[in-house]
């Protein structure tokens, strides 16, 4: 008898370990985009107002993805101007010739950029919670983590407006459609010529972390390299952001459309 019940309790047990691994500290997240779509909107049509949720819920979905990226850009800039601004002051303070107190307040000027850009980013990512929060009724918490974290372009493989719309269709004579369409492959190659710096801009600031870590780099160079990092990685995001929202923003108005 005892056996049959310990049989019987060991899937809960396994069940109740799995979930507080899952949904540490009780909040369960967000589920991925598609997954929010399809319960959201059972019954999808090409009404406005269908159209109008879908693209919200899309649009806020993207800015926490954007903002929360952009967050742990700036938190890892600014642990770089910590850093180096404790060494410089420690080496200002062993009378090394080579950093000055010009340095080190160029280095703080930095640091107190990145703070104020931190702030910013936390106020815009509280509110697009919020904002999702909002539009679903409240099926989850505002602080909950999504699923899909990170933002990433969306599909879109279309160059001309005709193979997108349909060679000789009531579509392709659409101006205001053509219109959003030439924005998307605007914002498209935008992201794609931002995307490619990416990796140089990387390899940049591991290197002149790695110089001022040994002793051979100069405090203005790793303070140019913290600042072009910052502006690519975060025009980057920015730009998947603008290119993933005017999508949704092109497909909406194509089902409204054709309402």
């Amino acid at each position: 008898m005892q056996r049959f019940q310990f049989c019987l309790t060991m899937p809960l047990m396994v069940s109740l370990m799995i979930g507080s691994i899952c949904y540490a500290g009780g909040i369960e997240p967000i589920p991925s985009l598609n997954n929010i779509l399809r319960s959201s909107i059972p019954d999808k049509n090409n009404s406005p107002a269908t159209q109008e949720m879908e693209y919200s819920i899309k649009k806020f979905y993207y800015q926490i993805q954007y903002q929360d990226q952009k967050l742990q850009l700036l938190n890892e800039v600014k642990g770089h101007f910590e850093t180096s601004i404790s060494k410089a002051e420690e080496k200002y303070d062993e009378g090394e010739e080579d950093i000055s107190q010009s340095n080190i307040t160029k280095l703080k000027l930095g640091l107190a950029g990145t703070l104020n850009d931190i702030f910013g980013v936390e106020a815009d990512l509280q509110i697009s919670r919020l904002s999702l929060f909002e539009i679903l009724k409240s099926e989850y918490d505002p602080e909950a983590e999504l699923l899909e974290p990170n933002i990433s372009p969306v599909e879109f493989d279309f160059a001309d407006y005709l193979d997108w719309s349909g060679q000789g269709s009531e579509l392709s004579r659409n101006i205001s459609l053509k219109k959003a369409f030439l924005r998307v492959v605007e914002a498209k190659k935008k992201m794609l010529l931002v995307g490619k710096n990416r990796k140089i801009t990387r390899a940049l600031l591991v290197s002149e972390v790695a110089n001022y870590d040994f002793g051979i780099g100069d405090s203005a160079d790793l303070f140019q390299a913290l600042i072009i990092y910052t502006r690519v990685l975060s025009g980057y995001y920015d730009s998947v952001y603008k290119f993933n929202l005017s999508v949704a923003g092109l497909n909406r108005d194509k089902h409204i459309w054709m309402h």
